[in-house]
């Protein structure tokens, strides 16, 4: 979506992007739920109006037929717009009843939260979806998590995992070496990895303490660097907390601007870590494992669907700190484990997240 009054192209690894121009609501939306909570209430009638959803939907609406006419598209696959896309929808259908018949599809990657309105009012944040799915030709969830809720909200889907392209994310000790040198981290540092948007959902409170907590147990694990890459609104408070425990000099943060850079930081890391209390499934961790990486991961419905506990990757009760620092450690000093996880990983991807498959059913069958 874009503010602008033209529709835009780019080309993003060889692939067309158009934004539709669909008015700046989600640009206000954003710029509201970056706002201190207590703010949020005496500032809510400056950034919303009573009709902003319905008058983003006509011209989400209008943007679509447009595109519809012009670009002549096979098949429309919406990723996650719950409460704009099938307003829009509904709209376009109510318009539009003459543009060529096109397929849409539905793909949901989130776990269902709350839609909380500016006057406090909480709402499903699948409603829209739930009202208005007839007009989808098929809805599609990534796990059997998110199914089972969309299927207590009353909205019919099928479970098509997230696909990983195997043949890219694959560990390059190289670029590992190359990425270790750029960091100044040594060779002899065992490298405990994070990537994602850095939010206190994710857990990231706790790896502080989990550090202090496995130096405790001897100094041998001053070796153990930890190194976070993303960006995210909790990002300061971590770097403060970090700071406070004098850890600064045991904890990374860098960004990554594209898959490459990703790459780079999966090849330089040891293992992988995903302390989160809320997750669909988790594409950093299947990237994690198809570069072999043994991983640390919650107990969440969705993520064991992915490992396997000490199979393919080590599973740990919500914010449960001593099973971290218990499993960290045993990482940290067992090789003949880290080697087992790493490979196993490697092989779930390669059998049950690979991206030719997920391509596969959305290039062929989809179009059938």
């Amino acid at each position: 979506m874009t503010k602008d009054d033209s529709t835009k192209e780019e080309i993003i690894d060889d692939i067309p992007i158009y934004r539709l121009n669909c008015g700046d609501f989600i640009d206000r939306i954003n710029l509201f739920e970056k706002m201190p909570m207590e703010d949020r209430e005496s500032k809510a009638h400056e950034f919303f109006n009573k009709n902003d959803i319905e008058n983003t939907a006509k011209k989400f609406a209008d943007a679509l037929a447009d595109f519809i006419i012009k670009q002549k598209p096979q098949v429309i696959h919406f990723h996650n717009s719950f409460f704009i896309t099938p307003y829009g929808l509904y709209f376009l259908k109510q318009k539009y009843d003459t543009i060529p018949q096109v397929p849409f599809y539905f793909w949901t990657h989130s776990p269902p939260k709350q839609l909380t309105l500016p006057n406090g009012l909480e709402k499903p944040l699948f409603d829209a979806l739930r009202s208005f799915q007839n007009l989808f030709k098929g809805i599609f969830s990534v796990s059997q998590s998110v199914h089972d809720h969309l299927t207590k909200f009353g909205i019919k889907n099928k479970v098509i995992p997230l696909g990983i392209d195997k043949e890219f994310f694959t560990k390059n000790n190289e670029r590992g070496q190359s990425t270790r040198n750029r960091l100044e981290i040594s060779n002899g540092s065992f490298v405990v990895l994070y990537t994602g948007r850095i939010i206190k959902e994710k857990g990231l409170d706790l790896l502080p303490e989990i550090y202090q907590q496995l130096l405790k147990r001897g100094s041998e694990y001053l070796t153990i660097q930890f190194l976070i890459v993303g960006e995210g609104d909790y990002k300061n408070t971590l770097i403060q907390d970090v700071e406070s425990r004098n850890l600064s000099h045991r904890f990374k943060f860098v960004n990554a601007k594209n898959n490459d850079e990703l790459l780079d930081y999966y090849s330089c890391a040891n293992c992988f870590i995903l302390p989160t209390r809320r997750e669909a499934l988790g594409l950093s961790l299947l990237e994690a494992m198809s570069c072999s990486l043994p991983c640390i991961a919650t107990d969440l419905p969705s993520i064991k669907e992915i490992i396997n506990h000490t199979i393919n990757g080590i599973i740990i009760k919500q914010d449960d700190i001593p099973e971290f620092v218990r499993w960290l450690s045993g990482l940290f000093s067992n090789k003949v484990l880290r080697v087992s996880l790493s490979e196993a990983a490697r092989k779930t991807i390669e059998e049950k997240f690979n991206a030719e498959n997920h391509y596969r059913y959305f290039t062929i069958k989809l179009l059938r």
